[in-house]
C-alpha cells in the first residue's frame, strides 16, 4: 500500500490555511486531476462529496468524505473509487513563518490485472499530484493573504 508524505510551509496563519484547505470548493483550484466536485451533504464534522478524478487520462468517479478531526490542526479525507481507496491526513501547525502542513496519503489499489499494471505509474502520478496540490495551496493562500492585507508601498 503506497504512502506519500509531503511537508510545506505557508506564510499565513494556521486559521487562514486551514479555512482554505477545509473548503472543498478550493480543491479543484489546487488539484488539476479533480473535476466536477459536488458537495452532496454537509455533516456535523465536514462533508460528503462526489467528484471525477482523472488519472493518466482515465476519468474515475470517486466519493469523498472530509472530516475535521481537530479544527486548525487535523483534516482527514477518505476517497473511494472503482479500484482504489485512500486516506489523506493533513496536519497543520504554527511556525515562526506561518503554517506548516504535513500531508500524508495512503492508497490502496485494486487487484485486477489492469490496476496492477497501472499501479506503479499511478503511484508516481499521485506523488506528483500531492506535491503540486501543496505548492498550489501555498501559492493561492499566500497570494490571497497578501491581497487582503495589501502590498507594501514602493519606496
Amino acid at each position: 500500500m503506497p504512502t506519500f508524505e509531503h511537508t510545506i510551509e505557508i506564510a499565513a496563519p494556521v486559521e487562514t490555511v486551514f479555512a482554505f484547505d477545509s473548503d472543498p470548493e478550493n480543491w479543484p483550484r489546487t488539484m488539476s486531476s479533480l473535476r466536477d466536485l459536488e458537495v452532496v451533504e454537509e455533516t456535523e464534522t465536514g462533508a460528503r462529496m462526489r467528484a471525477v478524478y482523472k488519472l493518466l487520462g482515465i476519468s474515475q468517479d470517486v466519493e469523498m468524505e472530509m472530516t475535521v478531526v481537530e479544527p486548525n490542526e487535523h483534516l482527514r479525507v477518505l476517497v473511494e473509487g472503482s479500484g482504489m481507496r485512500s486516506e489523506i491526513n493533513n496536519r497543520y501547525s504554527a511556525t515562526d513563518a506561518g503554517t506548516q502542513i504535513v500531508h500524508e496519503a495512503t492508497y490502496e489499489f485494486g487487484d485486477s490485472l489492469l490496476e496492477s499494471l497501472l499501479e506503479p505509474v499511478a503511484v508516481r502520478y499521485n506523488d506528483r499530484q500531492f506535491r503540486m496540490h501543496l505548492q498550489n495551496t501555498k501559492d493561492l493562500v499566500e497570494a490571497e493573504t497578501e491581497a487582503a492585507v495589501g502590498t507594501p508601498a514602493a519606496a
